[in-house]
């Protein structure tokens, strides 16, 4: 995972070589739980969203409510 690859978030569980729903740059992805509001996540090593950057950072976007997030 690079800031130059990530392309947005999952609009739900997607297993491996399946398809489905990405809320890309700009979108509100409303499929989250337990969001922090007006807070910036970034995108873990295990694909999951949390408050502090891992290695190597990088922004998913910033919560707008419990359950929504605008992916940057």
């Amino acid at each position: 995972l690079t800031e130059e690859n990530y392309i947005g978030i999952a609009a739900e569980a997607i297993s491996n070589g399946a398809t489905g729903k990405i809320t890309t740059v700009g979108g509100v992805n409303s499929e989250q739980t337990g969001l922090a509001t007006a807070r910036t996540y970034y995108v873990q090593e295990d694909g999951s969203l949390g408050l502090a950057a891992d290695s190597p950072s990088v922004v998913a976007g910033t919560s707008i409510s419990d359950t929504k997030i605008i992916v940057r």
